[in-house]
């Protein structure tokens, strides 16, 4: 809209003048409503020259120019009130509509002050033009958006970073590995990149030692130093609890990608100062490379994380390059843990029997009763394979559970056909897991009452790692099981902690020495003098000791010698189905 003000003309006769008059006080109040409505508007608005210098402005962008009055700012241009960056960028904008008529809408532009002050605002540029439609400069209009900039802003890092240690998340991290996957199917050469997923050892010992604000703590310092290991170029992110994950791009080959993982192991080598306490951490690394001719990212960090528990396996503060025989481990594992849920609920798990032999009378004491699989294709699966299974998926309960109830039925039931004094005992193996839980004792209360064996004929055997990883929740089991009368095994005696201090503080019945020890007292001295050791700690502390894995009869005679109480193993006896074990039970113990 064009406005003009013309003068009054004095040549106008009298009786025009009314008439012109009324013109003008309508003209005033046009143009006093438009000045109203500019100057009370919320967003800035502006009028500028062919050259983008300020014609005119509203109150509210007098402000934001950090001006006095509207009319201080005639004359001047952007250059007077932001960055060159912004006022370069304006400039650049209404020529170009000046050169071709072209209106600007709604675009998003960051104005920034020389004294660093921030604003976004949302802008409409439009060509001014005159009375004849000459264009002769610009007009625009600029809303504040800033808010909704930082709103979006924080959801976008709610979105795609770790809130402790402001990483990039899992979803941004698969987001720039779908996008580095795209690239690699468009580059004309091999764009070789890597992914390696880190999990800190030992981590839930400091949440369970010094509490989970110590543990956050110690990520946000291990997120920091793990920055340091990486380019700008590549993506750390964390996963979530103690898992990291890191996207090397362009790299030349494995060699870069064990680099940086030895690189890593170095970082976090040194101690870290958490609350006032030393610590130490080490990372176990699994690296998957590109050039495994991958189809989806998710492919990629699901193998970088199976090599990840590889190097974990095998001890820890390494690192693993995946290969495709990880793989089938890993889907012949789910299929296994598959498998052991049903076998649970189909009845496949039967109790085996070894008996425990009394060395001084070579009579049989009892048994040890040890889990056995009896798979529908693979044959008979060893403990060895499914425990370790059944131990990281919680499965070990159900196990242990059923392993308990059977066993003592059976033992109740042997007393009840075979009578003898002193009657025969069974031993039962009790998880690291079952022993965390706080119930157990009322659950072995239970079973005994349920099938009527006597506490004492019930022997508990606990690895002494299990028992010095629940010092505290398994204090009070161990304490309330021997007010039952249930007696304490520990079991692999010597290839833990080997710490005397429990041995005063639990109420132990029985040392049991490991297979690793007895194995070798015919070949290795320092190892029947290991065996000695215990045997001689044993008998000072009121304890018996039980050998596993006597193989020959000069073990079995050396065992003797050193006043070892009992043993166990294939010299006597193999684990032995409930049928099988019966007739040693009847018949007694063959020579050997």
């Amino acid at each position: 809209m064009a406005v003009s003000l013309a003068p009054l003309d004095p040549n106008q006769t009298h009786g025009e003048a009314p008439a012109h008059t009324a013109e003008m006080a309508r003209l005033r109040d046009e143009v006093f409503l438009l000045e109203t409505l500019m100057d009370n508007s919320p967003d800035s608005i502006y009028f500028k020259d062919l050259e983008s210098r300020f014609t005119r402005i509203n109150r509210y962008a007098a402000e934001r120019f950090g001006v006095g009055e509207p009319a201080q700012a005639v004359g001047r241009t952007d250059f007077d009130y932001f960055t060159d960056e912004h006022a370069t960028q304006a400039f650049r904008d209404e020529q170009e509509i000046v050169r071709t008529g072209l209106p600007l809408v709604n675009v998003e532009e960051k104005e920034t002050k020389p004294d660093g002050g921030v604003r976004w605002v949302s802008t409409t540029k439009m060509p001014l033009r005159d009375s004849a439609g000459r264009i002769v400069g610009t007009f625009g209009v600029s809303r504040d958006i800033t808010q909704r900039k930082e709103f979006e802003d924080q959801l976008e890092r709610q979105a795609f970073f770790d809130t402790l240690t402001h990483l990039p998340n899992r979803a941004l991290f698969m987001n720039r590995l779908q996008h580095l996957f795209h690239r690699a199917r468009r580059a004309e050469t091999d764009l070789v990149f890597a992914v390696l997923y880190l999990d800190i050892d030992r981590f839930k010992g400091v949440n369970d030692g010094l509490g989970h604000q110590a543990g956050d703590d110690l990520l946000v310092e291990i997120a920091r130093r793990l920055e340091r290991c990486v380019r700008p170029s590549d993506t750390l992110a964390r996963l979530g609890g103690d898992e990291f994950t890191i996207l090397l791009e362009d790299i030349a080959s494995e060699v870069d990608a064990t680099r940086i993982a030895d690189r890593i192991q170095r970082e976090l080598s040194t101690p870290f100062l958490v609350h006032g306490q030393e610590l130490f951490s080490s990372a176990s690394v699994g690296i998957a490379l590109s050039s495994s001719s991958y189809q989806r990212p998710e492919d990629m960090l699901r193998d970088a994380d199976i090599a990840m528990y590889r190097a974990k396996a095998g001890g820890r503060s390494r690192h693993q390059v995946f290969d495709a025989d990880m793989h089938q481990r890993a889907v012949s594992l789910l299929r296994l843990e598959t498998d052991l849920r049903r076998a649970i609920e189909r009845g496949e798990l039967v109790p085996y029997y070894q008996p425990i032999i009394d060395l001084a009378t070579r009579t049989l004491r009892g048994f040890e009763a040890l889990a056995r699989w009896r798979h529908p294709t693979r044959g008979m699966v060893m403990p060895d394979v499914f425990i370790p299974v059944a131990e990281e998926t919680g499965l070990i309960g159900p196990i242990g559970d059923f392993m308990l109830l059977e066993s003592c039925r059976q033992m109740r039931k042997w007393q009840d056909l075979h009578p003898r004094t002193p009657p025969l005992c069974i031993s039962v193996n009790v998880s690291t897991r079952q022993l965390a839980q706080t119930d157990v004792a009322e659950q072995v209360r239970r079973v005994l009452l349920e099938t009527g064996l006597a506490p004492a004929c019930l022997t508990l055997e606990i690895t002494e790692s299990a028992l010095m990883q629940n010092l505290k929740s398994g204090a009070g089991v161990i304490q309330r099981l021997h007010e039952m009368s249930v007696r304490l095994h520990v079991d692999d005696f010597g290839t833990g902690y080997s710490s005397l201090s429990y041995l005063h503080n639990f109420p132990v019945h029985t040392l049991k020495v490991d297979r690793s020890f007895v194995s070798r007292m015919e070949d290795a001295p320092n190892q029947a003098e290991i065996v000695k050791a215990i045997v001689s700690l044993a008998q000072n502390l009121g304890m018996e000791v039980t050998a596993e894995g006597v193989e020959t009869n000069a073990q079995a005679d050396a065992l003797e010698d050193l006043h070892c109480t009992s043993a166990q193993g294939f010299l006597f006896s193999r684990p032995l189905p409930a049928a099988d074990a019966e007739r040693l039970i009847v018949d007694g113990i063959p020579p050997y």
